[in-house]
């Protein structure tokens, strides 16, 4: 069953009135989930397990096994010397040494040559304990090895495939037969019968290597890792010949019965399993007993990123107390995150968000009997103890229980799991979990509320913090930074939305904004949604006094400043062109210098500040100058000064920072179908144009006047809808046609064509036409 559609909360909605969204832009935090979460993946306290935690972008979050299988077989080889060697002294011997000094070792023990090795293999505890012991059988056995080694060897890291030689493997293979049939000891017949197997595998010759392994090695009673590694080779095998269900089998049972290499038998499950789960039964039936079952469910579940806590009911039921379970109760309940929370976090106002948990009659039916049969199977887990970390299940069931808005028993499961033995990691989670019910269980945050969480917010804020202040990156740790952001932004930001309270909504998002040091969230919502009343009521409240604790603590863990806000309230009246309020506002924060002068006189669209320009300006003195400008209608020069002050800060203007945070680089051309009066002007230069027009009809200079057409020309350009390929429902052909008549109307200018009429002997007019290489195409009839 697929969960993954939304299922979207109906929250009142507070009325944003400018959604303004052509300043923002985003950014991906976790290249491995994307969703919205209040549970730690490592809770489950089982590190084997690690790399099968849920993440919805990238499965696996670690593809490195661990242990890994030369750790393994090391371990095995400095038992085999009773630790006369040391585990490092074992892996440089068995996994690095080259085999031309096993062999000067090999014939010294047996014939009495000189020693003639390194005395780093002279020194190495292994080889003492080979020229004690003299143990030419096991020598002899890794002498062998090495040559196999290098014919059965995965090269990941290779373009190509490793080079094997069959006719060499053939050989190594006899002779693996021959060694086995004289080995001495069930120890060496189980390694040469691995190596036979291996290479039987490697060399295509899978029949063969299924054979091998049943005579040789199913029935050796010698307990270690070569075990299991050659009953995967079979599995393998089984899977090349299309026996992929005995494959599967094989597979699943091996991932239960070790940790060696156990990403690699879950891949290789996954690969032998079908995708459609009606062929689930069948694989099912080739295992030998409920043990058996369960484990090869426990497969199913890991690979299945949708909800389905049927299959740990069946599980629970078949084996209790496997080991897997703890992860995959965390791995369930990350699943189930996936599907009914859904934080948007800054990409839609919070009125438009689902908060944490459906609100009452949004949740289908067959979802919420799931969510109780998934709380039931937690309770049984809890009372079961077979299980490992026996608080987790509690915890789980009161956050599930928290999603179905049960309060009461949300309460009574935390209380149950407060009595219990927690780990670390299940205390942390314990806090967390208390801490949205607390938030979700009050009918309204009002100041007792936020005095009752705010012990809680406080210590989830130091786990964020601490997270954040880390040189390196751990995974982990990173979880409890989106852990605050998500309570603050889709918890409790979402709840103060729907109070229509605005201004502690804000405070949420700030106070998330501290564990976000890559883009400032916060303010950009402000400048993207806020009206001007708003952003006013906004100000009154961060400049106020007597503040409750509550909100000292949020204030003081803040991104939001109040210059920022009224930065923002004087640019918005800058777009509106009241500035008698513009300057109003200016003036009562310090201003950030822009270093750009508004009313440079360019030949030319520039976006960026031109080397060597040394001017600097405010938000304030442009306004300033602008109301002084607008006192000398009259002036002509003053009229094109006014042109020019509105032409810079459009999104081709020379200094467009300061009507606008933040610039597209791929808008432009193109006035939005449901643009505002700003938006109109900053996209159609319409405002600029009017008044160059204005500017020309009283200028009395022939120099003037083509300036004022010349920048009226290049308004017009502005002007002209470009057509967008969506425009005509993805049909290309229509969409070039349209391009080509819009560049012929777009090349067809007549105010260019009035320009080089009437002033084309001007001396404006030829410095025009070496800077301005659209105009010198268009007198060229390019």
């Amino acid at each position: 069953m697929k969960w993954k559609a939304s299922i979207t909360a109906c929250i009142s909605c507070i009325f944003l009135a400018i959604p303004n969204n052509i300043f923002s832009c985003a950014d991906v935090e976790d290249a491995y989930s994307s969703f919205t979460s209040f549970f730690n993946k490592y809770a489950a306290e089982t590190p084997v397990y690690a790399p099968f935690y849920f993440a919805d972008l990238q499965f696996l979050r670690d593809d490195e096994e661990w242990p890994t299988t030369a750790e393994a077989l090391v371990k095995e080889w400095s038992l085999f010397t009773k630790e006369q060697a040391t585990q490092k002294d074992a892996h440089a011997f068995v996994m690095q040494f080259d085999r031309k000094d096993l062999v000067n070792l090999y014939y010294h023990l047996e014939n009495g040559k000189p020693l003639a090795v390194p005395d780093s293999v002279k020194n190495n505890g292994m080889t003492r304990f080979f020229l004690e012991h003299k143990d030419l059988e096991a020598l002899g056995y890794l002498m062998y090895a090495k040559q196999v080694e290098p014919y059965v060897t995965k090269e990941y890291n290779s373009w190509d495939a490793t080079p094997r030689d069959s006719i060499k493997m053939n050989g190594l293979l006899k002779n693996g037969l021959q060694l086995y049939k004289a080995a001495k000891s069930p120890l060496f017949q189980l390694k040469y019968g691995y190596q036979v197997v291996r290479l039987a595998h490697y060399n295509h010759q899978y029949a063969d290597a299924v054979r091998y392994y049943d005579e040789l090695v199913s029935g050796n009673p010698t307990p270690g890792v070569l075990q299991l590694m050659s009953l995967g080779l079979k599995a393998g095998a089984f899977y090349q010949l299309d026996r992929k269900p005995e494959a599967a089998y094989i597979f699943s049972q091996a991932f239960n019965a070790t940790n060696i290499k156990k990403i690699a038998n879950f891949n290789s499950f996954a690969w032998a399993v079908p995708r459609d789960d009606r062929f689930r039964s069948a694989y099912l039936t080739l295992c030998k007993n409920n043990q058996e079952k369960a484990g090869m469910l426990a497969l199913y579940s890991l690979g299945n990123d949708d909800p389905d806590v049927a299959t740990l009911a069946e599980i629970h039921r078949l084996n209790p107390g496997m080991d897997i379970m703890p992860t995959l109760v965390v791995r369930e309940i990350n699943k189930i995150e996936m599907a009914f929370l859904h934080g948007f976090g800054m990409s839609l106002p919070p009125a438009k968000q689902s908060g944490i948990f459906a609100t009452p009659g949004t949740l289908p039916e067959a979802e919420t009997v799931t969510l109780n049969a998934f709380v039931k199977i937690l309770e049984d887990l809890s009372g079961n103890r077979q299980y490992g970390e026996q608080a987790l299940y509690p915890i789980g069931a009161a956050y599930i229980s928290c999603m179905l808005k049960d309060y009461k028993n949300a309460n009574r499961f935390l209380a149950a799991a407060k009595k219990m033995k927690r780990s670390p990691r299940l205390d942390d989670q314990w806090m967390l979990t208390n801490l949205l019910v607390a938030i979700n269980e009050s009918t309204r945050m009002d100041a007792a509320a936020e005095q009752k969480i705010l012990p809680s917010l406080q210590w989830l804020w130091k786990k964020a913090n601490g997270a954040q202040q880390r040189s390196e990156s751990d995974p982990e740790q990173d979880q409890w930074t989106s852990f605050f952001k998500n309570v603050m932004i889709d918890v409790l930001a979402a709840r103060y939305a729907a109070q229509n309270d605005v201004n502690r909504m804000m405070l949420a998002y700030g106070a998330a904004d501290k564990t976000n040091w890559v883009y400032p969230t916060a303010i950009n919502y402000v400048r993207d949604s806020f009206s001007i009343p708003q952003a006013t009521a906004l100000y009154g409240f961060l400049t106020g006094k007597g503040f409750s604790s509550f909100e000292s603590f949020l204030l003081g863990i803040n991104t939001l400043d109040r210059k920022d806000v009224a930065d923002y309230i004087g640019t918005a009246y800058l777009r509106t062109y009241d500035y008698d309020k513009a300057i109003g506002w200016f003036e009562k924060e310090e201003n950030k210098l822009i270093e750009k002068d508004p009313f440079k006189e360019l030949l030319y669209d520039r976006e960026e500040r031109l080397p060597g320009d040394k001017v600097t300006t405010t938000k304030l003195a442009y306004a300033r100058k602008m109301k002084a400008l607008l006192a000398k209608q009259g002036d002509a020069e003053a009229l094109y000064q006014l042109g020019l002050g509105y032409y810079n800060i459009t999104y081709y203007g020379y200094a467009w920072e300061l009507a606008t945070y933040f610039r597209s680089g791929s808008d432009g051309y193109l006035v939005p179908s449901k643009a505002g009066a700003f938006e109109k002007d900053y996209y159609g230069c319409f405002k600029a144009k009017n008044y160059f027009e204005k500017a020309g009809q009283l200028a009395a200079d022939a120099e003037l006047r083509a300036k004022c057409l010349f920048m009226a020309a290049r308004c017009r350009q502005k002007e002209l809808r470009k057509p967008q390929y969506e425009d005509f429902n993805y049909n290309y052909d229509l969409y070039e046609q349209k391009v080509k008549a819009y560049y012929q109307a777009f090349k067809k200018n007549p105010l260019f064509a009035q320009y080089q009429k009437e002033y084309g002997g001007t001396r404006f007019y030829k410095e025009t036409l070496t800077r301005c290489s659209y105009l010198r195409d268009f007198v060229n009839k390019k």
